[in-house]
């Protein structure tokens, strides 16, 4: 299997392969980061210009699935009457279908119909940070956490003897390590579901590939 990401930045790269690494259980698993490019602009307004552009559609021709992510901590700045939903858990799962409605509508109806068996949709409530905590906090309330998690996160990375400053988060640097935990299999199947948007995420891994966890 061939996979491709096209995210916000390379922070989110690098989780999401630990993570499909960890979920195939596959150490030398092929994973692409399509978007954004090295030297290009990252963030949600490059993501959702490229969604309909001919880089992402011709991508499918080349990967056997595409992982689009976002997070939702900019919903409000998107235009589309989205609103922050906090920590309400019970919100996570109809905020997520919302927000992956106005993805497809910048992929186009059309083409994601015709493609939407290859498309796989991450979506983090409200930042990818939130994701990474579970595996790297003992608490149960940073293992849930919704809100507030990069500063958690940059909590833990001081306590580790480094920062997800600034410039450190443009570049991605230590986000490798941060979710290193993902990578092994018992470990994701056994904290994913502590994080609500997690585990729509997972869950959705495990519908389309069964026979993997």
């Amino acid at each position: 299997m061939r996979f491709a990401i096209a995210g916000e930045g390379l922070t989110d790269f690098a989780i999401l392969k630990n993570l499909l690494i960890g979920f195939t259980n596959e150490k030398n698993l092929p994973v692409r980061r399509l978007l954004p490019e090295l030297n290009e602009p990252f963030g949600w307004s490059n993501l959702f210009d490229q969604l309909s552009k001919d880089r992402f559609r011709g991508s499918f021709e080349l990967n056997d699935y595409i992982i689009v992510q976002i997070d939702s901590g900019t919903c409000e700045d998107w235009k589309e009457g989205l609103k922050h939903i906090g920590d309400d858990e019970s919100l996570v799962e109809g905020f997520v279908n919302q927000i992956i409605q106005v993805l497809i509508k910048r992929i186009g109806e059309e083409f994601y119909t015709k493609n939407k068996q290859k498309i796989i949709f991450a979506v983090a409530v409200h930042d990818i940070e939130c994701w990474v905590l579970p595996f790297i906090s003992e608490k149960a309330s940073d293992q849930s956490k919704m809100v507030n998690c990069f500063r958690s996160a940059e909590n833990i990375a001081n306590k580790k003897g480094f920062s997800l400053n600034q410039k450190n988060y443009r570049e991605g640097k230590y986000y490798d390590d941060l979710s290193k935990g993902m990578t092994k299999q018992k470990d994701l199947l056994k904290l994913y579901k502590l994080n609500p948007s997690l585990r729509i995420f997972v869950d959705k891994l495990i519908q389309v590939f069964p026979d993997k966890p």
